[in-house]
């Protein structure tokens, strides 16, 4: 019985991760290397509007009324290129407007201070940005090509937004690190 019991143990020792791996991995409690930390879009969008040779882009489509998450995204749009240091040249900030948002843009005036730009969106981009799963309540950052395929929902309260910060100057040193193509 003895003989028995420790073969029995020995097949335990072995079999049991194997079932407990195939658990794991059927219910999707393990989520295995994923890097970003910004939300990869299920559907990216693609826009020759936005396609800038060259350049990363940081995009907000700035509302009509700027609320305290749209002055967190402002204030995340001006810090992140300059936290870039030496790879500034490699990335541009882009505030969208509606052709129909009033002419003068307070909240945006800083922005364009320290080289962002505003521009009046054509209604297609517009609508496209709208359908994405984070919709206008996001800051994206697009590639060379204006592929727009990373977004990082609006935070709310001053740790999270130096915590966004954060977050999308890490992503964009690790996309500049690794591009071939801007």
């Amino acid at each position: 019985m003895k003989k028995h019991l420790n073969l029995m143990l020995l097949l335990f020792a072995f079999v049991l991760p194997v079932v407990v791996a195939k658990l794991v991995l059927e219910n999707h409690w393990y989520q295995g290397g994923v890097t970003n930390r910004g939300q990869l879009l299920a559907q990216p969008m693609a826009s020759d509007w936005l396609a800038k040779p060259g350049k990363w882009q940081l995009i907000y489509l700035l509302p009509d009324v700027c609320d305290t998450r749209c002055q967190g995204a402002l204030f995340n749009l001006r810090q992140v290129p300059l936290a870039m240091g030496a790879e500034l040249d490699r990335l541009s900030t882009l505030v969208l407007v509606s052709a129909e948002s009033r002419t003068e843009l307070p909240d945006a005036s800083n922005l364009v201070a320290e080289g962002g730009k505003v521009l009046a969106a054509p209604e297609p981009v517009l609508q496209e940005l709208g359908r994405l799963e984070h919709g206008i309540e996001a800051i994206y950052i697009a590639d060379p090509q204006g592929n727009v395929m990373l977004a990082y929902p609006l935070a709310e309260g001053k740790t999270q937004v130096l915590a966004q910060g954060k977050d999308i100057l890490l992503d964009l040193k690790r996309l500049l690190k690794v591009s071939k193509i801007g």
